[in-house]
């Protein structure tokens, strides 16, 4: 298992992970079809470069990501992570693969000073299995406002 930053290099091969993953579970994606174009132009987008996807690959092939981007509190100099999106292929889940991913995220943390970092997770009972073997984690039930700006 090897670990990348989606660049201009595997954007490809991204793509494909994406088509695959839209295939097998459409209703857990954000997006109706997959923009290739769309995609290719972010990669080079300065304010899609603030978010960072790693991509877990195995020979040759993505078979997972974690997405997340840093920001910070001005008041009280807090550096936080959100994390956007964690996906495995249906295939490849259950191997580590997903632990992986945020063993991976939590280094790029540490070395960029993140106090705290943060998601809004699942609650299917795969996720929670998931997600209650995270050390040092409170997983909360906590109200959000959402308010859409532009479609």
């Amino acid at each position: 298992m090897i670990f990348e930053i989606l660049n201009n290099d595997n954007v490809e091969d991204y793509i494909a992970y994406l088509k695959i993953a839209m295939s097998e579970e459409p209703d857990m994606m954000t997006a109706d079809k997959v923009d290739e174009q769309g995609i290719k132009s972010r990669i080079s987008d300065p304010f899609f470069n603030r978010t960072t996807s790693i991509l877990a690959k195995e020979n040759g092939k993505v078979v997972g990501r974690i997405e997340y981007h840093f920001y910070g509190c001005m008041q009280n100099g807090y550096r936080m992570a959100y994390v956007d999106w964690v996906y495995v292929l249906k295939a490849y889940r259950h191997k580590g693969i997903a632990q992986k991913l945020f063993v991976e995220f939590e280094r790029d943390c540490v070395q960029n000073n993140i106090n705290q970092y943060y998601l809004i997770r699942a609650t299917n009972e795969e996720a929670n299995r998931f997600y209650e073997h995270f050390e040092d984690v409170q997983l909360e039930e906590t109200p959000f406002l959402r308010k859409y700006l532009k479609e």
